[in-house]
């Protein structure tokens, strides 16, 4: 039986960081875990103190270096996650452009020492390599738990009821951090665009954090619901209660939420952007849009066509299925035999 350490820090960091939202990392990596012991393989959870075979790193923090370089020098296998691209601080953490160098400089020591870096998309190995990173790299998605996210009306129609939105509303719903770089000064111009039309309602779900900015400081909320963080438990009404989902954060490494949406039955607009041109496809698992008028104009053909809301319907569906979680945990229980046998990963 192969064994891994599957190491985010979070819990850790909660104690000093009173956060509410532990990001895509922080919920789907305990989903993963459950998936990886179904099919045989012992997990340790944030105790690399243990003994495994492979130690799966999701995070740079510097607890998760410190352990990276203990396992490098002892010659015992080592993935690294690459869930946090250097560019991310950039409109998200405060002072996020001026730390930009140090992180990208620091983010490629780290990623170097990994056997492995592992990306959810192709996007994640170009984008590394192209600060420097050497790899082997290996593309595995983080995986959606279509067993947890599945459209649940009754939980749509008690969310609506909570934020004062009427069931025959047509409602255009977001999940994210309410930050600079998930693109709110979209979310909130196309709300306004949209407002004319007297049926359309518009909910972001999430709020900032400390040590983040905050893009309501600079954008005014306009005609949008801001109801804050909804915990996780809880999401799944947030997703069954959409009409549309919309995201137009201008980069990511992964997007757990767009694909939580697409299990939950919400057919997507997206915005156009490198980590999605390799496989979500324009026009057959989503429609993409560059600009503000293109995400109005996107928006209502989903509103208003329903025979291209329902193949839209059925595209999220599609993609949600190729990116289930049990294909993903197949992938790194198969990964984590061949670094534990000594094979070559390059």
């Amino acid at each position: 039986m192969v064994s891994v350490c599957m190491l985010t820090e979070l819990d850790r960091y909660r104690k000093l960081i009173p956060y509410k939202n532990p990001g895509g990392m922080g919920t789907n990596a305990p989903m993963v875990a459950k998936e990886l012991e179904r099919l045989g393989c012992k997990v340790l959870f944030n105790n690399p103190r243990g003994e495994y075979d492979v130690l799966h790193v999701h995070s740079p923090l510097p607890n998760s270096f410190l352990w990276t370089l203990r396992r490098k020098l002892a010659h015992r296998p080592v993935v690294v996650h690459g869930r946090h691209l250097p560019e991310l601080v950039k409109g998200g953490f405060v002072g996020g452009n001026l730390m930009y160098p140090l992180v990208k400089r620091y983010s490629v020591i780290f990623y170097n020492m990994g056997d492995i870096v592992l990306g959810a998309t192709p996007y994640v190995s170009k984008a590394l390599a192209r600060d420097g990173v050497k790899g082997p790299f290996r593309t595995i998605p983080n995986g959606i738990n279509r067993e947890v996210f599945k459209r649940d009306d009754s939980l749509g129609h008690a969310f609506r009821k909570r934020i004062g939105v009427g069931q025959n509303d047509k409602l255009v719903v977001t999940v994210g951090l309410r930050i600079p770089r998930k693109g709110v000064d979209t979310f909130v111009n196309v709300a306004s665009k949209l407002y004319r039309r007297g049926d359309v309602r518009f909910v972001w779900v999430g709020g900032s954090e400390a040590l983040l900015e905050d893009a309501l400081n600079e954008t005014r909320p306009g005609d949008v619901l801001f109801p804050g963080h909804v915990p996780f438990a809880d999401i799944v009404g947030v997703y069954s209660a959409a009409d549309v989902f919309m995201f137009p954060t201008r980069a990511e490494s992964y997007g757990n939420v767009m694909l939580e949406a697409a299990s939950c039955g919400c057919p997507l607009v997206i915005r156009d952007i490198p980590v999605y041109e390799d496989w979500v496809v324009d026009g057959t698992h989503c429609l993409k849009a560059r600009t503000d008028a293109e995400f109005v104009e996107k928006l209502e053909l989903l509103l208003d066509d329903e025979p291209l809301r329902s193949r839209m319907v059925n595209g999220a569906a599609k993609l949600a299925e190729e990116h289930d979680i049990k294909k993903a945990a197949a992938m790194l229980k198969e990964l984590y035999v061949e670094l534990a046998e000594g094979r070559s990963v390059a």
